[in-house]
């Protein structure tokens, strides 16, 4: 177990979730709306959850509506229900939706602004307030408890877009307890890891000076690199779990640097085919490494030397630098946790090629990205993810 305080303060270790009630008193919350997505919501681990803050006196209500991909209607109604409960605080649970959805939540209901007021490229709103926020993730993947920034799909236009104010940062407190993840099944825990892993690769290769990130970002991929498989494998191994709740944190630490073009792209292609948010990126990843090659073979050098990765195997090009090893390393790793291959195998085609594209070229979370990606350098991934073409193994 451990407490940290960077970049916001957590409560790490297995069991720790039961210090929920507690840390909702020493807030100032009595009310508080416990936000969990629909699959999740009739689950023990919210139940739970809840039953403990009954138990303990105070008054919580349920808002369990929200989507896999969350959407602007979700938040509306999350909003909603945060008032008619006339609620001090909230408690967001589970992967990526149900943090993005309670984040989204407490910026609205707490402030009265709308979601495109609090669009993370506009300036912050004044005289935010956003109420107390404890975030407890039951995934290891996206890090969304690590910060404010929560992704929604805004539902008219088919288009994924981002909130964010550092007045809701200032309200998070985290409970990361490894045990609540001991139920993701096998391909949720592959699905979210890699989702983390994209998150490391991409933040290191953003072409800005921060050692820091970098470091972090490093640190991240060599937790996953040994613990990734171990919690796929045997889901019940808390020390897996734990590295990997740790690595995941650490991963959207790093990406304060930013990302790139596998999220520029992924979150289009979730908006408009409703995908997978991890799977999506696990598919698209190598494609993009390939594509952004001579900007990042400095940093793939890097990481290959700090993972102590092996050569290539035979079907990858001969060469004495890093960035092969980490192609084969992240095929390998696809590979080994059963990641479709394809885009196609998961129902997309490439009908959607160019609005997706598009869509990517507005999408500012690909703008950090170290090469400039056009329509068309999308659009070519995006093909090239439906058939399969482009990745460094034998095909």
């Amino acid at each position: 177990a451990a407490d940290w305080a960077f970049p916001v303060p957590v409560t790490f270790g297995a069991g720790r979730a039961a210090e929920l009630p507690a840390k909702l008193r020493e807030r100032g919350s009595n009310r508080p709306l416990l936000v969990a997505d629909k699959g999740l919501s009739g689950t023990p681990v919210v139940g739970g959850l809840f039953d403990s803050l009954a138990a303990a006196g105070l008054q919580p209500r349920l808002f369990g509506e929200v989507d896999a991909n969350p959407t602007d209607l979700n938040i509306v109604a999350g909003a909603a229900a945060y008032r008619e409960h006339a609620a001090d605080g909230l408690v967001a649970v589970g992967g990526g939706s149900g943090l993005d959805a309670g984040k989204s939540i407490a910026m609205v209901a707490g402030s009265g602004r709308s979601l495109d007021e609090l669009e993370w490229t506009r300036p912050p709103v004044e005289e935010m307030s956003c109420p107390p926020l404890v975030l407890i993730p039951t995934t290891a993947g996206t890090g969304a408890e690590m910060d404010s920034a929560a992704m929604y799909t805004d539902t008219s236009r088919r288009v994924k877009f981002c909130v964010a104010h550092p007045g809701c940062t200032a309200q998070i407190h985290v409970i990361a307890d490894p045990l609540l993840t001991l139920s993701l099944p096998p391909t949720l825990t592959a699905w979210t890891g890699m989702d983390a892993v994209t998150h490391a690769i991409e933040a290191l290769s953003v072409d800005t000076y921060h050692p820091m990130c970098d470091g972090i970002a490093l640190e991240s991929l060599r937790l996953m690199h040994t613990w990734l498989p171990a919690a796929v494998a045997d889901g019940s191994d808390v020390a897996a779990r734990s590295h990997m709740l740790a690595a995941s944190a650490m991963a959207a630490v790093a990406f304060q640097k930013g990302l790139g073009a596998v999220h520029g792209l992924s979150e289009p292609v979730g908006a408009v085919h409703n995908s997978q948010h991890g799977l999506t990126n696990a598919i698209l990843l190598p494609h993009v490494l390939r594509a952004n090659r001579a900007a990042i073979e400095p940093k793939m050098d890097l990481a290959a030397t700090y993972l102590g990765l092996p050569p290539p195997p035979p079907g990858y090009a001969t060469t004495d630098g890093g960035f092969e090893r980490v192609a084969a390393w992240l095929d390998t790793l696809a590979e080994q946790l059963q990641i479709p291959a394809t885009l196609a195998e998961i129902g997309i085609s490439d009908e959607t090629a160019e609005e997706c594209a598009a869509k990517a070229v507005a999408n500012p979370t690909g703008f950090t990205n170290p090469l400039p990606f056009d329509a068309e350098m999308y659009s070519g991934v995006f093909r090239a993810a439906v058939e399969g073409r482009d990745r460094g193994r034998l095909q």
